[in-house]
């Protein structure tokens, strides 16, 4: 045989005659006659035999020495040179690298798999041994990424998918390898599928919607409903480990979408196909507390068959949550108040094996009686609490208190045990209406005839809010404080006058004890500031004030501290101007005039221009010697200016 085109040949000889040429670089198959001190010879039907070295140290894939021959072993060799003398000298692992390189490349040109085997861990990848160094790209190794380092002196499948005799660069894939085992494993699976089937698999991967089984190519979905006919079974992780066998039963199957629907719990009995034999509404049942929701708890009659108590059949008094009641693994009495099979669902309820308390309320709580509510739950319009167990009751805000309340927690806290006046009681939904207030008298009834509007009261103050304050002028009996009658001089919030704790001195300006409101005044005992400041500041006269705020539409001028008067600019100058800023400036001194008192209003009107002119009449009839002539020769001006000053 010898290597033609990059293939293998068998020469005969026939092909020959009795003698085979054979020139350097010739790969040929050969059979060992004898060993000798030094070499080999070996017979390839040449004219002369062929000798090969015992000193070549040859090693085959598995990392085997491979000089050890025998008398009458075949082997491949490649003439590497013939000497003077005739002799025809051999090379077995050249014969091993250039046969390496026809099953590469035949690989490569046929897609044949190649046995290679793994060497070492590179940057990115194996280095393999497939007659020559190849290398395996990590991302080629495996379907799914693995540990390299697991791959290392393994013997592994691969297929060639780069290969330059002229570089010697070789790349092979594993992956390739497995991925078409994968595909015909899948179209074997497929085909024998059935729905109905019980199957064997491995745990491939666990979920939190459900286990990935290998079925041998393909993965089925076990679906965590179809675990078991349980509702509540507990963690899938510690139901199942990966790499463990189980059986399943096929239940549905699509080869083009490649899925696979599989079930456990179809390996076993439906308990819900005889629900109709076992149990019926009425009933009263033993059971396991399986599970603790804030809406209910699930318990197990049987294996595989749950009943839920809702929340508001776990006792017929008042439930937070839950876990007040039971605990998960406790055993439960309780009654089956519904079936429905098509849902596959059973309504248990607890309470409905005691007595209902609320049969003998009527007898027990009659109207205006009083009772001991334990507060169990505080809202923005009032009171819920328990009475005795199962029987509840409620305080509307408005009934906790003749005074105004705007929280709830100012009058009552959670867990605190108050009386209350039964006002009403509702047995068809479960209801008594209470009330703290009517155990005593209506402080609003006893001081109808006592006040009137204009009255001086003692008061206390009580809340400071932003819009005033509340007072209180008897227990129970609260008046409202306005911000705008705290004091004739603007106020921002009543903490600048008022405090807490403090007693006040008020009149009465708003009194209606039918809608228990009452509004009282401390700025009306006050003495009013603008009566001084008419007397003050009477129409015509002049005064020489403080320019405070300049807008738009005029000067504000400081009279006295807290009153300003207004100068419209239509009253600055006589000369037309189009803003005050022209010719005045803020906190410069001006003389103005006293134009217009507003009792209504409380508002006082000023003249720059009236007192300008007031001021050139006295000039005028004082002096007499200013002439037009002065004035038109800029006297004015100056006498203006005299003015400001």
């Amino acid at each position: 045989m010898v290597v033609e085109n990059g293939e293998r040949m068998e020469l005969t000889h026939e092909d020959l005659g009795e003698i085979r040429i054979v020139r350097p670089g010739d790969l040929v198959k050969g059979k060992v006659i004898k060993k000798g001190e030094e070499n080999y010879f070996v017979n390839i039907n040449s004219k002369s035999e062929g000798l090969l070295p015992l000193r070549e140290k040859m090693v085959g894939k598995e990392g085997e020495a491979e000089n050890q021959l025998e008398e009458d072993d075949e082997t491949w060799v490649v003439v590497t040179h013939i000497d003077e003398q005739g002799y025809v000298w051999l090379s077995r692992e050249q014969a091993r690298y250039q046969g390496a390189w026809i099953d590469i490349e035949e690989s490569q040109n046929e897609n044949k798999t190649l046995t290679a085997k793994v060497k070492k861990r590179v940057k990115g990848g194996l280095i393999v041994d497939v007659g020559i160094n190849a290398f395996l790209p990590a991302s080629c190794v495996d379907i799914t990424p693995k540990n390299l380092d697991e791959f290392i002196d393994q013997t592994i499948p691969v297929k060639v998918i780069e290969a330059d005799r002229k570089t010697k660069n070789v790349v092979v894939s594993r992956k390739a390898v497995l991925e078409e085992e994968r595909e015909r494993q899948k179209k074997e699976l497929f085909d024998s599928l059935e729905v109905g089937q019980v199957r064997k698999g491995i745990v491939k991967n666990i979920t939190k919607f459900g286990v990935f089984i290998d079925l041998g190519g393909v993965d089925g979905l076990l679906h965590v409903s179809e675990v078991s006919w349980k509702k509540t079974f507990g963690n899938l992780e510690d139901l199942f480990q990966k790499g463990e066998e189980i059986e399943v039963k096929v239940i549905a199957f699509d080869p083009e979408k490649e899925e696979i629907s599989l079930s456990l719990k179809r390996l076993q009995p439906d308990p819900w196909e005889d629900i109709d034999e076992k149990i019926r509404p009425g009933d009263i049942v033993k059971g396991k507390v399986v599970s603790v929701r804030d809406f209910g708890v699930f318990v197990e009659i049987e294996e595989g068959l749950e009943g839920l108590i809702h929340i508001s059949d776990l006792s017929w008094g008042y439930v937070k949550h839950p876990q007040e009641v039971v605990k998960v693994g406790s055993i439960v009495e309780a009654r089956v108040l519904e079936i429905d099979k098509n849902k596959r669902r059973v309504s248990l309820g607890i309470k409905q094996v005691l007595p209902d308390p609320w049969e003998e309320v009527d007898e027990k709580y009659p109207l205006g009686s009083t009772v001991r509510l334990r507060v169990s739950s505080i809202t923005p319009r009032g009171v819920w609490g328990e009475i005795e167990e199962g029987v509840e009751g409620r305080i509307p805000l408005e009934e906790l208190s003749w005074k105004r309340v705007n929280r709830v927690s100012e009058i009552v806290r959670r867990n605190q045990v108050v009386e209350a006046k039964i006002l009403e009681v509702d047995t068809q939904n479960r209801q008594i209406l209470l009330s703290i207030r009517q155990l005593r008298p209506n402080p609003w009834e006893e001081i109808a005839g006592k006040w009137k509007v204009g009255d001086m009261v003692e008061a206390k103050v009580r809340r400071l809010m932003n819009f005033g304050a509340f007072v209180e002028l008897v227990p129970d009996v609260e008046a409202l404080l306005p911000l705008s009658e705290l004091d004739w001089e603007p106020v921002k919030h009543p903490n600048q006058i008022l405090k807490r704790g403090q007693t006040l001195s008020l009149k009465i300006i708003e009194f209606n004890p039918e809608e228990q409101r009452i509004v009282v005044s401390r700025k009306a005992t006050l003495p009013d500031p603008w009566e001084e400041i008419k007397n003050s500041y009477p129409v015509g006269s002049v005064h020489l004030k403080k320019i405070v705020r300049l807008v738009d539409f005029g000067a504000f001028i400081e009279l006295e501290k807290g009153w300003d008067g207004l100068v419209h600019i239509s009253e600055i100058s006589n000369q037309r101007i189009s803003s005050p800023s022209e010719v005045l400036k803020e906190g410069e001194e001006v003389k103005v005039k006293v134009i217009k008192l507003d009792d209504q209003e409380r508002k006082i009107g000023l003249s720059i221009k009236q007192a300008s002119q007031e001021e050139e009449k006295d000039y005028a009839s004082s002096n007499g010697k200013i002439t037009l002539g002065d004035m038109v020769g800029g006297k004015l001006t100056d006498f203006l200016n005299s003015l400001k000053k």
